[in-house]
């Protein structure tokens, strides 16, 4: 714009609309503002004004944050406006404007209070600021896809409308099988049913997902809003991945008592979903695994780098010879479910008193009336414990046959998970029921 007095008639122009709160047309945009067309197109599409004039229409405009600025202050304000782009000047709506910006501060609220040293249990807020980052985020898109009232469910009986939830919100943004989207719904499930077992032993592991569904977000943030999320010079804030070992049960029994149980059991399952996915998107991957075989189950041979690039291990795979061996089943699982059943029922009767068995085992022996477990016992704990996922030290899939077998170890870890936690067996059946 040229000369001071161009840029105050157009100063003029602006808190008049605003005050008034009538619409104008580009066409009287253009002339107020004294720019030539392709100027106006050139800062408007890089977001240069949009902190003055919105679009509410096809072609029409009003003025905003105009009213409570001196001339000198809107002055200042066009000058600088020059360097950088607003974020959500390309967002027709005031709404989803509003929203993207609530959204990169709860972002970067639950990165600055993990990265603060001072708190040692950083999972419950990271976990409440990163769902409410994602959902906003996700709502500004859905409003710029599809106009406001697609983020509202019906008004119920008072007249209130309530916005749709986060899960509602991906289901129209991602397909069922996107891993960014398996990454949010993750964290979302431990924000609303486990955030009680959130613990500081689980950092570790936890973070590999926070610190994909952070770079996630950063992606999907800049490509919708065309501004990065984090400025270069802050971006070591993102680092938040660290190693992970499952902790011992005695530690977090002193620790936590009964509910150590549970504890464990998150652990284990999201260490083996990471190392399922084993996909950035999802989380962070810490090692590499070469694995001759279908499955790294059924493997014989696995070489694991934690880094390297796929070229040294091309030049590794090279310079090895395959030996196949045979596992022998019969020596390393060779029980059935039904065996492994009866092998636990005959080592909890030899082993524990029976006012012990009466707390552990919800079932009884329909001709003894001692307490025993049945087949639906054992299916529910080999279900909770996830051994059927994948070949392990307790459970083979022997594919041919299409048969499950058990081991010794299978016998000797379900006697003590049975009898360390009463209610071990009566959870599994529940788990189990729920998800039939």
């Amino acid at each position: 714009m040229a000369g001071r007095q161009s840029q105050q008639k157009f100063f003029n122009f602006l808190q008049h609309a605003e005050h008034s709160g009538k619409s104008f047309s580009r066409e009287e945009l253009i002339v107020a503002s004294g720019w030539k067309v392709s100027t106006f197109e050139t800062y408007y599409n890089k977001g240069q004004i949009t902190q003055f004039v919105t679009e509410t229409g096809d072609g029409i405009f009003r003025a905003i944050n105009t009213l409570d600025l001196t001339f000198v202050e809107f002055q200042k304000r066009l000058s600088q406006s020059k360097h950088f782009q607003e974020l959500g000047h390309k967002c027709k709506s005031q709404l989803s404007k509003a929203l993207l910006k609530k959204s990169r501060d709860n972002m970067m609220l639950a990165l600055e209070l993990y990265n603060r040293p001072s708190l040692e249990n950083k999972l419950d807020g990271f976990v409440l600021l990163f769902c409410t980052a994602w959902e906003q985020l996700s709502k500004a898109r859905l409003i710029e896809r599809d106009g406001e009232d697609s983020i509202f469910e019906p008004a119920n009986r008072k007249g209130i409308r309530q916005t749709i939830s986060l899960r509602a919100c991906l289901a129209r943004l991602y397909a069922d099988k996107d891993l960014v989207r398996k990454n949010i719904e993750m964290v979302a499930d431990w924000r609303d049913q486990a955030v009680h077992l959130l613990m500081p032993e689980l950092q570790a592991i936890a973070s590999r997902i926070f610190q994909s569904g952070v770079l996630n977000f950063s992606s999907e943030f800049e490509a919708f809003s065309q501004v990065a999320f984090i400025s270069v010079q802050h971006t070591g804030m993102m680092t938040i991945v660290g190693d992970f070992k499952l902790p011992a049960m005695s530690l977090l029994k002193t620790q936590y008592g009964a509910a150590a149980y549970e504890i464990l059991e998150l652990a284990t399952s999201i260490q083996y979903e990471v190392e399922k996915a084993d996909d950035m998107n999802f989380a962070i991957p810490l090692k590499v695994h070469l694995v001759f075989a279908q499955g790294e189950g059924d493997a014989q041979v696995v070489l694991t780098k934690a880094s390297g690039t796929a070229s040294d291990l091309n030049e590794l795979r090279q310079k090895l010879k395959v030996i196949e061996k045979t596992i022998d089943l019969d020596k390393s699982h060779p029980y059935s479910q039904t065996k492994l059943q009866q092998l636990v029922n005959t080592k909890l009767e030899t082993d524990r008193d029976q006012l012990k068995l009466e707390k552990c085992i919800p079932g009884r022996n329909k001709f003894t009336g001692r307490p025993e477990l049945n087949s639906h016992c054992i299916q529910a704990c080999i279900q909770r414990l996830a051994w059927q996922q994948c070949n392990n030290e307790y459970h083979y899939h022997a594919k041919l046959a299409n048969r499950h077998q058990y081991s010794d170890s299978a016998v000797t870890e379900l006697v003590k998970r049975i009898t360390q936690e009463d209610d071990f067996v009566a959870k599994a059946k529940k788990m189990l029921s729920k998800k039939k």
